[in-house]
């Protein structure tokens, strides 16, 4: 055998090798770690009729809820409960049960109801109707509580805000699998809204804010800015009559979730819920205001992807969300709220043509918003301009010219005020 053979030969087995693919030494540890759900965290916004509470579990879930009729023989109230497959459970909210005793609900807990299942209990104070339905990114479960029958006067022994995080007086511990483990975390509680004598409660949601800017213009002007100033200016104008009481769900630049905002006008309360949000399109000669309500589809893919926007989520997730809606209060509350929106968008695109030529109506639509979800009032969101358009992100920078949407969305709350056939909570 000569050299020449053997250094052919090498170099054959050289390239052979160098062709084959070969794993990292490290190429397990690169891997990305697959991440299991975790329930992370429970949060609650009520009243005494009502109540929306939020189950956190940092990724998409199989869940199922359902009812355990009350056992007075054994102490136990009526209770809802959600099974959550495949979840783990952090031990924080494992061991640190919060009361409510609001007159709906007693508590909520959360515990280990068999090795691959957790489960969360309600514990309510009397029967009540509840829709379940899951939002995602962040992936939450979402349980809506509706009391029925009259209205029970708040309980002198009921926990103030401050304590909200204290444990409940120990009970018991009932014999059943659901029961076990104790519970969870909840958002801190604002006092309850007094009642009032005719007035009409307006809530008005400047859309994103925080670290969510929502859609930004060509010149960098953010969307969370500009609705939360055309807010104020709604504020302004509602409170110069006396027949309305009028709050915000943000009165400064904050993040807050699109299903704390719907509690926050659930809790008050509120006869109207007004989301303000400034629209953006791949089109940049895209022009126009428009006024929408709830609906579980849209009418043309434009809109889904606005929706998509809204909620912060791809549109491929938006069509995949299942909403459960029930139809006792979204059936005449739509009709309301359609209503609202044609006079809302009529009305700012005729106050702002007054003062600056001929708007764009692009008219009353239908999408799934979630900030929408679950509103228990008439209800509507105004889509103000378009942030994407150079001309009328210049005209976003105008104060006179947020002024004018401003007078609009008044306009057409005071117009429904007066002649809308919606029930006034409290009154």
């Amino acid at each position: 055998m000569t050299l020449r053979f053997l250094y052919i030969l090498g170099a054959l087995l050289a390239l052979l090798l160098s062709a084959a693919p070969m794993a990292p030494p490290d190429a397990q540890a690169a891997a990305p770690a697959e991440i299991s759900p975790v329930l992370s965290g429970i949060h609650a916004w009520t009243n005494e009729i009502y109540t929306r509470v939020a189950i956190y579990t940092g990724g998409e879930v199989h869940w199922q809820a359902d009812t355990v009729l009350a056992d007075p023989a054994r102490k136990l109230p009526p209770r809802i409960f959600v099974d959550i497959r495949g979840a783990g459970i952090q031990s924080d909210i494992l061991h640190n049960p919060v009361g409510v005793n609001n007159g709906l609900l007693r508590q909520v807990r959360a515990g280990r109801y068999s090795k691959d299942t957790v489960r969360v209990v309600i514990d309510l104070e009397r029967s009540s109707t509840f829709r379940v339905f899951a939002l995602p990114d962040p992936y939450r479960i979402i349980i809506d509580i509706d009391g029925e029958g009259e209205i029970p006067a708040p309980r002198e022994e009921a926990a103030p805000a401050t304590e909200a995080a204290a444990p409940p007086a120990k009970e018991p511990p009932p014999a059943v699998p659901e029961e076990q483990g104790p519970f969870l975390s909840s958002a801190p509680s604002t006092p309850l809204p007094s009642l009032r004598q005719n007035r009409i409660r307006v809530m008005i949601d400047p859309g994103h804010g925080g670290k969510d800017p929502g859609a930004i213009g060509p010149t960098g002007l953010k969307e969370k800015d500009v609705v939360l100033e055309i807010g104020r200016m709604v504020r302004e104008r509602l409170s110069r009559h006396e027949a309305y009481e009028v709050r915000m769900t943000r009165e400064s630049d904050v993040f807050i979730p699109l299903e704390e905002r719907t509690a926050m006008a659930n809790r008050s309360r509120a006869d109207i819920f007004v989301s303000l949000h400034i629209n953006a399109s791949r089109n940049r000669k895209a022009k126009g205001i428009s006024t929408f309500v709830f609906s579980r589809g849209a009418s043309n893919q434009e809109d889904l992807e606005l929706a998509a926007r809204e909620n912060g989520v791809p549109v491929a997730r938006l069509k995949g969300v299942k909403f459960i809606i029930d139809d006792m209060f979204t059936g005449a509350r739509k009709n309301e709220s359609l209503r609202l929106a044609k006079t809302m968008n009529d009305a700012i695109c005729r106050s702002v043509t007054m003062g600056y030529g001929r708007q764009e109506n692009l008219g009353l639509k239908q999408a799934p918003f979630f900030v929408l979800v679950g509103a228990r009032m008439t209800s509507v969101l105004v889509e103000a301009s378009f942030i994407s358009n150079a001309q009328e992100e210049a005209r976003l920078r105008d104060e006179a010219y947020l002024a004018r949407i401003a007078d609009g969305v008044a306009e057409a709350v005071r117009y429904y005020g007066q002649n809308g056939s919606f029930t006034r909570h409290g009154l």
